[in-house]
Parts: C-alpha cells; structure tokens; sequence
C-alpha cells in the first residue's frame, strides 16, 4: 500500500511540478535591454489582448478582470412615528458583495509605455469569452446572442469603449455566465488570410467568414461534431469538443480534428476542408473497432510537407524489475515511438517510416489536466517538429521522505531530439538545462509555462527561458540544430519574485518579433478584502544593450 501511495505522488509530482523549474542564473548572462511598465488593477487578469483598439498604429492591451468587492444596498423608507409631526425617513444600509466583471484597455504611448485610454467598461455576465485578431485590428466578444465588435469612440460623449453586435448566433455555452478566455475562436478557414469564426452552436461548429466586421455575419457551413451526453445524478450533462485546426491532407487548406473525449488519440475525427469553409462530415480514425496498440499519442504534420503524420509511444520499462530498477525507470524511463505516415484515406500506414527510442516523459497520461512543458515542438523554426522530453533525479529515501513531509527536491532536465530533413530524429549531445525545484504538496500552486517560449531576440527559433526564485530571469538562445548554450545569453531582472508562476505569460505584446514577459503580482489581501488588488508588470524587449 505504501507503494502504491508513493506512485501516486510521483504522478502528482510529474503533472504538477514539472513547470516550476528553478536555474541558477549565470553571471556570463548580459542584460536584456527591456522596458518595463506596471499597470494597477483591481484584481488578477482573466485575459489579456493585444490589439490597436484606438487605431493609431501601435498595440494596446485589453485587459479582462472580473473581482469581487464589499459594496453597500441602500433601503430608505418613509413612515409616521407616534409622537412625532408628519413622516420620518428610515434609511437602512446592508453590506453586500458585488462581482464586477470589467475591460480596462491600456493605450500605448509614442515612447513605448501604457497609459489608462478611458474608463473601464462594465461586462455583464452574458460576455463569454473574447479574443483579437492576429494582427490587432480587432477585438471580438463572444455573447450569449452572438458576436460583437469592440469599438472606441471619441465622439459625442467623449472618449469610451463600446460593443457593437455583429452577428446573432447563440453559442452553445449561452446562459452559463462563465468567462472563457482561451476557447481560440479565430482562424483562417478558408485560406483567403482573412480570419474567419468558428463558432460552437448546439448545432454543431458553425462558420462564419470573414473578414470580420465588414456587414452582418453570413452562416457558410454548419458541421456536426461528435460529441457526448451522459446523466450523473439525474443531471443531463453535455460534452462539447472544440476542434483543433490543422492541415493534415496536404491540400493546403485546414483541416479540423477532434479527439476523443475518452480514448483522446486512440480514437479522434477529421473534419476535411472541402473549400470556401466548408468541411466534409466527420471522418473517424484508426478505422475499425479495435484500438492501436501501442497507442497512438501524436497525429499532426511532423515534417512540415502539410500531410499529417502519427506516432505510437510504446513503454520499454521492465514491468518484473525490482525496486530500484522501478525507481530509476521512473526516472528515466525508456520509450520507444513509431511514426507512421498517413494514407490518401487518412488511414495509418501499418509499417513505420521511423523508429527510435528515447529517455524521458513526453506526453501526459489520459485526462491530465496539466500538460507538460515537453512533446513535440519547432525549436529550430524548420517548419519541422522536433520532440523534447523531461527526466527528474531523486534519491530513494527523498521519495520516502515526500508521504512524512509533504515536501520533495527534484533535480529536473529537458532533452532534444531534433529532426533532420531526412526525418530522423537525432539526441542533441551536450546540452544542459538542468535545474532543481521544490515542491510542496500542502501548497501546491500549478503553473502554465512553458520553459521553451518565446522568441526573444526575434530569429525565429524558440529560446529556453529559466524562472529562479529571485528576480532574475534567464535566456538561452535557441539556435541551429536545436542547440542551447549551457550558460545564458540574456538576462531580465524583474521588480519582485513571481509569487505564482501560473501568473507568468511570454508573449510577443507589442508586435514587434521580439517575446516580452507579463507577470501579475497580487496584493497581500488585507482582511476585509474578497478580491486582492494585483500589479500587472510588462517587460518590453528592446533588444541588447
């Protein structure tokens, strides 16, 4: 039993703890040159846009909050008094708890910095989601009866933000007043490089062409996905899959993919473009019954050629190894993949075009909720992918120690295997981007990043970014083949240490090629605080020195 206590913990530890990585920053690291703006909130963002809401050439940002705050409900009263001439007011104060839901958009200036551009404006419960365009000309708002616009004006009476409705099409999610950030909504459908939208409706995906804004919203095709309704508890509950865009058929156009709700890989759908944003019906693959063994864990274009590929992850642990075997197979386990090439059907080709064994975890189990900050990526900017895996060092009696102190040091390291034009994948040799973090498991703060993100010198490869516990944040430079100096090229010094690294984002803010750093900071809550206040610090790359 206590085995099967530690497994579980090793799980946690895996799924969990993989995204807090702590390197100690070299002194060979030049300073980033960076600018570096706080902006005041009223609480944590729920999202942040990049977009010229106020048309004048440069990127705002659109900052989405929704708080909680003490308010007051004023209940006055007119009655006669015994005693007392004509008509007493009665007023009655009661405290209340107000949820306030707000879009504050921050102009940039001319020497780089963000400014207030007007007074928030106020998102009633029925704003699902929002996003901008590619290239932030726009902003678009997801709503219980359809699609609007954002738009600033500074006419009549005076500066302000509005919402122009667009299109009225109910999402499926109408009615839930929950605020969904990431459901990437935007893409080119058709392959004119306008954007279109996809939007769920209880129908099924629906899409809308565009570009966006330009007259009303005209359905072009209307797709049924494979979704799942099940009872718990008497409680009719619909699962909805949102498609992944992808070109698998190497036609040039994009594709939808869908995967399974309980088998992921092991069963999913395509979706084929049949042109103009239409799409042929659901196509389900493997074809048959049966499911692929060793399970299919990837399908996607790997080789860049637009034809998607699949890859199999077969397990080479020892499943007869004693203790410390099993140990160090947690590790470091060995795994063998398989790629193979997709048919005109689409169908997977029984013979591997490529096979190669590697040590290390890759892609997260089942359901997991947290993805690992591995699996298959561009470092290099090819156009192919390449495959980065992780492997953790601990010692035996640390792994013990975890069920009595609920706190573990685990040396972490990430390796690459880069894929050649040939479509070999290769160990990249001599790289060392190890660290160590600490996890403790009775206050366990998940974070989202990613350590290879972001292009920060603007080359078009990925670069390895290092969150310490100081305020210091390194930068190795991705380079060719897959490459990252063991000692960092560039470093940024923040105003604090992150207090939560699923607050941390790197993104390319300003538009200008370069990856910048968004790190929200809340406030210590004071005691009658529902909502703590938080900073929101940019770092705009500006390049060397």
């Amino acid at each position: 039993m206590a085995w099967m206590t530690l497994d579980t913990a090793w799980k946690l530890i895996l799924t969990t703890g993989l995204v807090c990585l702590f390197l100690p920053a070299s002194s060979a690291a030049r300073n980033q040159k960076v600018q570096q703006v706080s902006l005041e909130l009223p609480g944590a963002p729920s999202l942040v846009l990049s977009a010229d809401v106020d048309q004048d050439g440069r990127l705002d940002l659109a900052v989405v909050v929704a708080y909680t705050e003490w308010d007051q409900i004023d209940i006055q009263e007119v009655s006669e008094m015994q005693g007392v001439e004509g008509f007493v007011e009665v007023l009655t104060v009661i405290p209340a708890l107000t949820d306030r839901r707000e879009l504050w958009v921050f102009r940039a200036t001319e020497d780089g910095g963000y400014e207030p551009l007007t007074e928030a404006l106020p998102l009633e419960l029925s704003i699902l989601s929002m996003a901008a365009t590619s290239d932030g000309s726009k902003i678009v708002a997801l709503t219980d009866q359809g699609v609007s616009l954002l738009r600033f004006g500074d006419e009549g009476e005076g500066p302000h933000l509005q919402l122009d409705r667009w299109l009225e099409e109910e999402p499926v999610m109408a009615g839930s007043g929950a605020f969904l950030p990431n459901l990437e909504l935007l893409h080119d459908l058709d392959g004119d490089g306008d954007e279109d939208l996809l939007l769920p409706t209880a129908e099924g995906i629906a899409v809308f062409l565009g570009p966006l804004g330009n007259g009303p919203g005209d359905l072009v095709s209307l797709s049924r996905l494979p979704g799942e309704t099940i009872q718990v508890h008497g409680e009719v509950i619909l699962h909805y899959p949102i498609p992944l865009v992808r070109q698998v058929d190497g036609d040039g156009l994009p594709d939808l993919v869908v995967p399974d709700l309980k088998h992921d890989w092991q069963r999913f759908y395509v979706l084929r473009s049949a042109g103009a944003g239409r799409f042929l019906p659901p196509l389900r693959l493997p074809a048959g019954d049966a499911l692929v063994s060793p399970p299919i864990v990837y399908f996607g274009d790997l080789d860049g050629d637009g034809v998607a590929e699949f890859v199999t992850e077969e397990d080479l642990a020892d499943d007869d190894a004693g203790m410390r075997k099993e140990i160090r197979q947690a590790k470091r386990p060995p795994v063998r993949y398989r790629l193979h090439r997709s048919r005109q059907s689409l169908e997977m080709e029984p013979e591997p075009y490529e096979e190669f064994e590697v040590i290390g975890y890759a892609f997260e189990e089942g359901d997991s909720e947290f993805p690992l900050p591995a699996g298959f990526q561009d470092l290099d900017g090819d156009g192919r992918q390449d495959l980065i895996t992780i492997t953790l060092e601990f010692s035996l009696l640390k792994a013990l120690s975890i069920l009595a102190t609920q706190r573990i040091n685990i040396g972490l390291d990430f390796h690459v295997w880069c894929q050649d034009a040939n479509g070999r994948f290769e160990p990249v040799k001599g790289l060392d981007l190890s660290g160590r973090f600490r996890l403790n498991l009775k206050d366990l703060r998940i974070g989202q990043l990613s350590q290879f993100a972001g292009d920060f010198d603007g080359d078009g490869r990925t670069d390895f970014v290092q969150i310490g516990r100081g305020r210091k944040v390194t930068i190795h430079r991705g380079g060719d083949g897959c490459r990252f100096p063991v000692q960092p090229d560039l470093s940024i010094r923040l105003l604090e240490e992150p207090k939560d690294l699923s607050l941390v984002q790197v993104r390319d803010l300003d538009g200008d090629g370069r990856a910048d750093l968004m790190v929200t900071q809340p406030e210590v809550r004071q005691e009658l605080d529902v909502t703590p206040r938080a900073r929101l610090d940019v770092y705009l790359s500006r390049g060397e020195p």
